[in-house]
Formats: structure tokens, C-alpha cells, sequence
């Protein structure tokens, strides 16, 4: 059985994620696999967060003042706490995402100590890599 992350978790994987889609590795591989398999596991979270911020949000608009054809919701608005309210429950739901994981030995060198920390759920660690 796998581990499991809460939908506001993997959201936040899928944005540690995004930087390395560009590497032409088995980083960047693994990272698009797993952005893969976190959109496909968050796809109703991700929908109902975007139903939720066009109730509650207002149209975003560009430098020019005209709306851009996206809303926003910020942490100010009046609508936040109930915005806040409804999306709680299903951003603490939890899944067990079956991620792709890779040695640890292939990220030294390879990523920043940082990024390493951020990606920890991805890497397989050997007993002298720990």
C-alpha cells in the first residue's frame, strides 16, 4: 500500500513538479509522470476548487482594466471564509496516488539540496543513502 496525501498535499506536489517537466532525464521523466498521475488524482478536487473560486471570486483583471476572462479570490475578500468553509473538507480528503519513485543516487548531483527535501515522496532511498 502506498502513502497517502491529502488532495491540498498533492497540489502542492504538482507544483514542486512543474520547474523540472523541462529536464530531458529520468528527473524530468518521473516528474511527468507523476504530474500525470496527481492531476488524474485530484481531477475532482481541481474542479470543484475552480466551481468554487468563480462562485465566490470576482473577474480578474489585466494591466490595461480589462477582465482577462479568469476569476481570482483573495485571501481578503469577504467571500473567503466561505469559500475557506466549503473547500476544507475536500482538500483534506486523502488518496494513495500510486507515484513513480526513482534512486535518490540519481538526484545527487542533480538537484539542490532543497529540491531534494521538496521531492522527498518521489525518491527511493537505499539504506546507505538515508
Amino acid at each position: 500500500m502506498g502513502k497517502a496525501f491529502k488532495n491540498i498535499e498533492m497540489e502542492q506536489m504538482i507544483s514542486q513538479l512543474e520547474p523540472l517537466l523541462g529536464r530531458n532525464d529520468l528527473i524530468g521523466y518521473a516528474a511527468a509522470r507523476n504530474t500525470r498521475i496527481l492531476m488524474d488524482e485530484t481531477t475532482e478536487y481541481r474542479d470543484l476548487r475552480h466551481d468554487l473560486v468563480m462562485e465566490y471570486g470576482t473577474p480578474e483583471k489585466g494591466d490595461d482594466g480589462n477582465e482577462t476572462g479568469r476569476y481570482e479570490l483573495r485571501f481578503d475578500s469577504p467571500n473567503w471564509p466561505a469559500y475557506e468553509k466549503e473547500i476544507t473538507e475536500w482538500a483534506m480528503l486523502e488518496h494513495e496516488p500510486d507515484v513513480y519513485k526513482i534512486p535518490a543516487k540519481s538526484a545527487i548531483g542533480q538537484l539542490t539540496g532543497k529540491e531534494m527535501l521538496d521531492l522527498e515522496w518521489m525518491l527511493e532511498f537505499e539504506d546507505e543513502d538515508a
